[in-house]
């Protein structure tokens, strides 16, 4: 009797431990010239060996006249792989940029504004990633959005520059000792922007996935 308890204690364990959801959101503030102009949402969802990664952006941009730009940017890994991803750049409610990646076959199609692209060897590590992994340095990052690496240096134990060998334009990523992006900064031609960790919230959840 006591054996058949512990069986089935057992595989009661085993059925929880693949059925634990793990979700974390971040919110950082966005800020151009010292003030703040938006909010990303940045989202993780780990189902065993499946990876959901999201970011959700709204900023009103008054710089030659008022700018409402959305993004929205989803990506899917799977046993540390990248599967997919899409992305989505909106201003005043009008598409401007559109990105879509997709794994088939053993190769990596990447179409962005239209134009298409090819990728042969496996993903492990995307941009969309650094908000949860702090990088190490001289490592490659893929771009989704473009379909090229980026490279990244090391300048202090938690900072971080990422380096786009396109444009020359070099990002600044800074953590906090658990490896959790707390401000990052974007350098575009005319301006920057410097995402700044507002909240964090971390759950487990157990159920039927």
């Amino acid at each position: 009797m006591k054996n058949r308890v512990r069986g089935i204690l057992l595989l009661l364990a085993l059925f929880i431990g693949c059925n634990v959801l793990v979700a974390q959101e971040y919110k950082y503030d966005v800020n151009v010239f010292g003030k703040t102009i938006g909010t990303v949402i940045a989202n993780r969802t780990i189902k065993g060996n499946k990876i959901e990664y999201s970011t959700n952006s709204l900023s009103i941009i008054r710089f030659f006249g008022k700018k409402e730009i959305s993004t929205i940017m989803k990506t899917s890994y799977e046993n540390n792989v990248l599967k997919k991803s899409f992305y989505e750049v909106k201003k005043n409610g009008k598409i401007r940029e559109k990105s879509t990646l997709e794994y088939l076959n053993s190769t990596y199609n990447i179409i962005t504004n239209g134009e298409k692209t090819k990728h042969t060897k496996p993903i492990h590590l995307s941009t969309i990633m650094l908000t949860y992994y702090k990088p190490k340095d001289k490592e490659k990052v893929f771009e989704e959005v473009g379909g090229f690496y980026k490279k990244i240096k090391k300048i202090k134990v938690n900072e971080f520059e990422l380096i786009n060998p396109r444009s020359r334009h070099i990002d600044t990523y800074i953590y906090n000792d658990e490896g959790i992006m707390e401000k990052c900064i974007v350098r575009k031609t005319l301006f920057n922007f410097e995402m700044i960790l507002k909240s964090k919230n971390k759950q487990k959840l157990v159920g039927k996935l």
